[in-house]
């Protein structure tokens, strides 16, 4: 038998849902968060990331996560 394929999906979830672990892998619907190590890509003039990649920890599918903010956009918000 041949290998496994390699699995690859996108998701999109605010960072709320993130943190409490409400978003799930699409392919296992595992529910995914920060102990699954998210790594996260850079953003111009130090912006929060709104991207990051990681492998499900049960069908090793390798994930693209947008975060986005409550109203559904992706810009970062100020904090200050």
């Amino acid at each position: 038998m041949g290998r496994k394929r390699a699995q690859f999906a996108d998701v999109t979830t605010s960072r709320g849902a993130f943190e409490r672990l409400e978003t799930r892998c699409p392919n296992c619907k595992r529910p995914i968060g920060p102990q699954d190590a998210p790594t996260f890509v850079r953003s111009f003039a130090d912006a929060p990331a709104n991207l990051a990649t990681m492998r499900c920890g049960r069908c090793r599918a390798m994930l693209t996560i947008r975060f986005e903010d409550d109203s559904g956009s992706t810009q970062a918000r100020e904090v200050g």
